[in-house]
């Protein structure tokens, strides 16, 4: 009797613990669809089977889109006013950014140097376009 349960303690604890303690892994798509009494749920998970025919993931709006599909970088001072006014136009637009203070950082003056021969700031690289200088028209022709 005292052997079954270790061995049960033994094989089956290390399993309960891998369960308990594994991650739970969600979905980033959102659901849209219609219960049995008209209801209209929004989901992280699928519907029901029966629903799977009346439900579609829901769409992002295009703001969201624009966010997440855009890569800047900007090289900027911290006593600059345009490196302020450009840091400002990505903010207001919603897309996120990665600003490197080239006075604070030695590593990111190199970069700058390496990727603009001209000297100024602000430095953006918008998708892969290098913007010299701020100049919301050409920021916002590099945005995808």
């Amino acid at each position: 009797m005292k052997l079954s349960r270790i061995c049960l303690m033994i094989f089956c604890l290390p399993l309960a613990m891998q369960l308990l303690l594994a991650a739970p892994t969600f979905s980033k798509t959102l659901y849209t669809w219609t219960d049995k009494n008209g209801v209209v749920r929004r989901t992280y998970y699928p519907p029901p089977a029966d629903y799977a025919k009346r439900s579609k993931p829901a769409k992002k709006s295009s703001s969201q889109r624009i966010a997440q599909q855009n890569q800047v970088e900007l090289y900027v001072t911290s006593w600059c006013p345009y490196c302020k006014q450009a840091k400002q136009f990505f903010k207001s637009k919603g897309i996120s950014y990665k600003a490197y203070d080239i006075e604070k950082d030695a590593q990111a003056a190199a970069r700058k140097k390496q990727l603009d021969a001209k000297r100024g700031v602000p430095f953006a690289i918008v998708n892969g376009t290098a913007i010299h200088g701020y100049s919301p028209q050409r920021y916002t022709s590099a945005l995808k």
